[in-house]
């Protein structure tokens, strides 16, 4: 039977969304194991995950941190939600109690709970039924103002990525709350590494596709105006991997 893996991470720039839509809500945070404690705190956890999380509505995600000042640690998701899921009375009492319980005594600190929105216009080829097993998360924080030359950029890329047959899966998300609201990251899911994207159809570049479809030059001056809008500091990358004992599986 094929495992099929609902999945994973969150964000939006600011655009006009129709009320009747909403936002794509996604929910993240970062936990580290007490030294030692990794084998007793995961096999602790993934009970909880069978017992608490082991449907489309109750799914969550693991992934660990390979590498970076939070390497080692773990990060966990929800996603795919909306405004119902924000607005739900719930209880959740048993589950918490369970965590609290069972897994935390494992933990030695975590991080707040952000809450993001995803930007779809800007992402691509992220849904439900594309699996991954690896992910880079690519943080930026945008100085203020600056939102639309990011904007721009990434939306004539994925105009790019469209029209070129792009084989990658990109999300892009930015932070509603819980955070600073001019952060936003990129996501790149893939399977193996060296392979996290192409343009099978093509054997020009991305900078000479995109320069095709937007004129000569187009790449360099749209690069630069997106790189002049972020914060010096916040341009980091880690990489993430899934965690299949810790995140929901739907048979």
């Amino acid at each position: 039977m094929k495992k099929s893996i609902l999945f994973v991470f969150t964000m939006l720039f600011t655009i006009i969304l129709s009320a009747q839509d909403g936002p794509e809500i996604w929910m993240t945070y970062e936990l580290k194991v007490k030294k030692g404690m990794n084998e007793e705190f995961e096999a602790a956890a993934a009970k909880k995950m069978k017992k608490f999380n082991n449907s489309t509505e109750t799914a969550m995600y693991t992934f660990n941190i390979m590498d970076g000042e939070n390497q080692g640690m773990y990060s966990r998701v929800i996603g795919w939600k909306d405004w119902d899921f924000m607005n739900s009375q719930d209880d959740r009492s048993d589950e918490l109690k369970y965590w609290s319980e069972k897994v935390d005594p494992f933990i030695e600190e975590s991080t707040g709970w952000k809450v993001w929105r995803r930007l779809d216009w800007i992402s691509y080829n992220w849904k439900p039924e594309n699996q991954f097993k690896y992910m880079l998360v690519n943080k930026r924080i945008i100085k203020p103002g600056k939102d639309q030359d990011v904007i721009n950029f990434l939306r004539r890329l994925k105009m790019v990525q469209e029209k070129n047959n792009f084989s990658g899966i990109v999300g892009v998300f930015r932070v509603m709350s819980g955070g600073n609201t001019n952060e936003y990251i990129i996501c790149e899911g893939f399977n193996s590494y060296g392979e996290s994207g192409s343009y099978p159809d093509s054997e020009k570049s991305e900078e000479e596709l995109y320069n095709d479809m937007f004129g000569w030059e187009a790449y360099r001056r749209d690069a630069g105006l997106y790189n002049d809008a972020l914060e010096m500091y916040s341009r980091t990358t880690e990489r993430h991997h899934l965690n299949m004992e810790l995140s929901t599986q739907i048979n």
